[in-house]
């Protein structure tokens, strides 16, 4: 479940990047500017939350690259894990390192692994129009020892399929209310097992992510999560 949560807010957090105007007027391109997003579980009651920073902005001739900082905090607001990721703003589209997109604390299960990746990264348009269909992204990521000792190889791979954008609403959390544009997905993660969920995403122009749900295969509520705080 805990996988879940933190692939859905880590996805989500990605499609917040999703605006019209140029690279350096986003909010996420704007040097000290964060986010919290806080989740709570189907009986509503809190599960954890994610603070993204946004540190260094480096502008290149079409747009800009920003370094992030994501770092995660329990239940009881106790950091428990943090990792650095980058985006790069390129004629007003929006392009993601596949590694991003693993679970925080996947990525720390496999800290001391060598890790590959084969995939696409994630591209999100500048510009988003009810009915629109975004493109699928299929990454596989492989593990094996850093240091040569035998071990099995571990492969992982993640799909995340039918994203569409269904309609523009309003929306209000704690952090205010906010214009919306809703996307729907299908995600599943296949290793020794396979978790396949649907997850909703609302997000807009103004304050980037806003509010995301999950849910199982056959369509029972799994968890919320929501933005909390937002600093310009």
């Amino acid at each position: 479940m805990k996988k879940i949560l933190t692939l859905t807010i880590t996805i989500c957090i990605f499609l917040s990047f999703a605006f019209i105007t140029p690279c350096d007027s986003l909010l996420f391109f704007k040097q000290g500017a964060s986010t919290v997003m806080t989740s709570y579980n189907k009986d509503n009651k809190v599960t954890g939350s994610v603070k993204t920073t946004y540190k260094t902005v480096t502008k290149s001739g079409d747009g800009a690259i920003v370094t992030a900082n994501q770092e995660n905090f329990d239940k009881k607001g106790k950091a428990d894990s943090n990792r650095d990721f980058t985006i790069k703003c390129s004629k007003g589209n929006l392009y993601f390192d596949s590694k991003t997109l693993l679970a925080s604390d996947q990525t720390d299960a496999y800290k001391n692994m060598e890790m590959k990746m084969e995939g696409e990264d994630m591209e999100i348009p500048s510009k988003l129009t009810v009915g629109d269909l975004l493109k699928d992204v299929n990454i596989k990521f492989s593990f094996s020892s850093k240091d040569g000792s035998p071990m099995p190889p571990i492969n992982l791979t993640l799909k995340i399929t039918n994203r569409k954008v269904e309609l523009k609403e309003s929306v209000t959390t704690p952090a205010g209310t906010f214009e919306c544009y809703k996307i729907t997905e299908d995600i599943e993660m296949k290793s020794i097992f396979t978790s396949n969920f649907k997850s909703i995403n609302w997000f807009s122009f103004e304050a980037g992510n806003v509010k995301t749900e999950s849910y199982k295969e056959n369509g029972k509520f799994l968890s919320k999560s929501e933005l909390t705080e937002i600093k310009k």
